[in-house]
């Protein structure tokens, strides 16, 4: 009787000491994997409207400067819409299906970011627009950019002042739709409301290319436009250096002016030389930063204000070399 109770003793042992070792296996496991867990880097999906449009390549430049800083904690993905919504959408419910931490969007199209927005607020993804209104603002968690409207108004009142109150313009838009395009050319008619003695001879997309800007200023100068126009008013800085080169080719680069948005450092080094007369100073570089800093916020249940402006500056000759400056990433 006594050796049995040794056998079952020893078995009791046995098996106590496997489950003690099983349930030690599984602890490790739940370590481990909380561990890896907060080890595993946050995602940010960052969404350009069109890299190759050269705003947007300096904002890029400068927001994955400042990623750099976060390398350790979080990865910023960046895409490119190539102006089109399709794509974009696209790319949304990829980053969705990744479950990504947050999303930095710049819309191509106004009116095709509803879908997008809607997916992305569905999904309950914290959600920064940066640079190009959408068509619902109050859906995203927080906006970066500029007052659109304000950089037409500039650019028109100086070139309004440069004509004495006085002439002859031509307007090359951007993309039809976009919303800068809508926003400064409301910008524009406010300021010509002022101004009875100011005609708009034509008006057409440069789709803010330097290409189109230039086609669009050639046909007009083959047309019985030519002798009348006094000045231009583009959108972008692209499309004002296309006009530019047209105007020059056409030898009469001493009769019209040019004026664009953007003061590019290519557009600053034409102010400089006197060929370009006038632009408008975005901060490429201060949109960048502050879409970025915004995202790490949101990444980590940070409070956000619902949106962080930086102003537009008219641009004079004398100031070039001050703007041409700040494009220098720190």
């Amino acid at each position: 009787m006594n050796f049995k109770r040794l056998i079952i003793g020893a078995l009791i042992l046995i098996l106590s000491v496997t489950l003690l070792i099983g349930c030690g296996k599984g602890s490790d496991k739940v370590v481990n994997n909380t561990k890896s867990t907060a080890n595993k880097k946050k995602v940010v999906g960052v969404m350009m409207a069109d890299i190759s449009a050269q705003f947007q390549a300096h904002m890029a430049d400068a927001m994955k400067a400042e990623a750099k800083k976060y390398e350790n904690e979080i990865e910023f993905v960046f895409v490119d819409g190539k102006f089109d919504s399709n794509i974009q959408l696209a790319q949304a419910e990829n980053f969705i299906s990744q479950k990504v931490d947050a999303i930095i969007f710049i819309p191509g199209d106004k009116e095709g970011s509803k879908p997008i927005v809607d997916r992305i607020v569905q999904a309950g993804i914290p959600l920064i627009g940066v640079n190009t209104k959408v068509a619902e603002m109050e859906k995203l968690t927080t906006y970066v950019g500029s007052d659109t409207v304000k950089s037409g108004e500039i650019l028109m009142q100086a070139i309004a002042d440069m004509l004495g109150g006085k002439g002859n313009i031509v307007e090359i838009q951007g993309w039809y739709g976009h919303e800068p395009q809508i926003e400064r050319h409301k910008g524009i008619q406010n300021v010509l409301s002022k101004y009875p003695n100011i005609k708009v001879l034509a008006e057409n997309t440069g789709k803010w290319t330097r290409a189109e800007g230039m086609a669009v200023m050639e046909n007009w100068l083959k047309s019985d436009l030519k002798d009348k126009i006094n000045a231009v008013v583009a959108h972008n800085d692209e499309m004002a250096i296309g006009a530019l080169k047209a105007i020059e080719d056409a030898g009469m680069l001493d009769k019209i002016i040019v004026g664009g948005i953007d003061a590019e450092p290519e557009a600053l080094n034409l102010l400089k030389q006197g060929k370009l007369k006038v632009t408008v100073f975005q901060d490429a570089i201060g949109q960048g930063k502050a879409a970025i800093e915004c995202a790490v916020k949101a990444v980590k249940g940070e409070k956000l204000e619902k949106e962080y402006m930086i102003p537009y500056e008219l641009v004079k000759q004398q100031y070039a070399d001050q703007y041409l400056a700040r494009y220098e990433i720190k």
